[in-house]
């Protein structure tokens, strides 16, 4: 593989720091560019950015954007030569949920279209379950517009939640045009014990100036554990160059890291193993 992203998520707490020199370490590695977590844009104009990048040798790939910040992020991202919008997950909990939030999806995909984007959605382990016989991944692909709505397929999530990734992008071609790089030791249940208070509908989530949420320390610690079971690349129980194949032959535009946890014991050594890895694939 000669090319790759990475997700900001990844060093979003080193980030705040030192976004500049952050950012040239992650050039360094060879990554080609970033998918932006939670609109950390170093205080950058959207031409300043995409500047900025450009002088390092990278360039936006995406962004992860919530729902309600949707618009506000539409006035922002094109500038910076952003090519994807992402939904980073809905919580979905009964077939009218899901059946809706297809809806919502492609009204998203319209407004992303109108300012030369394409809008996306990443999922989660809980989008694999079923409302009889029929996923909730499989319901949003199957009643969103292809023009206008792309997933993001985490392959770490999908093997989670006991789903073959590489046959899955097979079922579906053309629908993926991103793959979250992301390795997993073991399976394990989603992560239950992050429980937010709702407005009724969805979690309302506080996050800090990194993105990440701001937990209790007993759900720091839950957190840490859980995520721990991201190891290196090809050490894991996922099976990448099976994804990998499944994902070229259905024109797949970007594979982007994604790391959780920092197996080396440095976010920085551990996201050049990722991109040695994943150049010699």
């Amino acid at each position: 593989m000669d090319k790759f992203y990475v997700q900001m998520d990844s060093f979003s707490r080193q980030l705040i720091h030192d976004y500049e020199g952050v950012m040239k370490k992650i050039a360094g590695l060879g990554y080609a560019g970033v998918e932006i977590f939670y609109a950390l844009h170093g205080g950058y104009t959207p031409s300043e950015l995409k500047d900025f990048l450009a002088s390092i040798g990278m360039e936006v790939i995406g962004s992860h954007v919530e729902l309600e910040d949707t618009d506000e992020q539409l006035k922002y991202l094109p500038d910076t030569g952003c090519k994807y919008i992402i939904c980073p997950g809905m919580h979905i909990g009964s077939l009218y949920e899901a059946y809706r939030a297809a809806e919502t999806l492609n009204e998203c995909g319209r407004k992303a279209r109108s300012v030369g984007m394409k809008y996306g959605y990443h999922n989660h382990s809980t989008d694999f379950l079923s409302f009889g016989n029929k996923m909730i991944i499989d319901i949003l692909i199957e009643n969103t517009d292809p023009d206008l709505v792309t997933f993001e397929l985490d392959a770490a999530w999908a093997w989670r939640a006991g789903v073959n990734a590489a046959e899955f992008i097979s079922r579906h071609p053309g629908r993926f045009e991103l793959i979250h790089v992301k390795e997993t030791s073991a399976d394990m249940e989603p992560m239950k014990f992050l429980k937010f208070p709702t407005d009724g509908e969805r979690p309302v989530i506080k996050r800090g100036p990194s993105g990440w949420p701001l937990l209790t320390p007993e759900q720091e610690e839950a957190l840490n554990k859980a995520l721990s079971v991201n190891c290196e690349l090809g050490k894991g129980i996922i099976d990448m160059p099976s994804i990998k194949k499944a994902a070229d032959a259905q024109g797949v535009k970007a594979y982007v890291v994604e790391r959780d946890y920092a197996w080396t014991g440095d976010i920085i050594t551990s996201l050049k193993a990722d991109a040695d890895y994943l150049r010699a694939l």
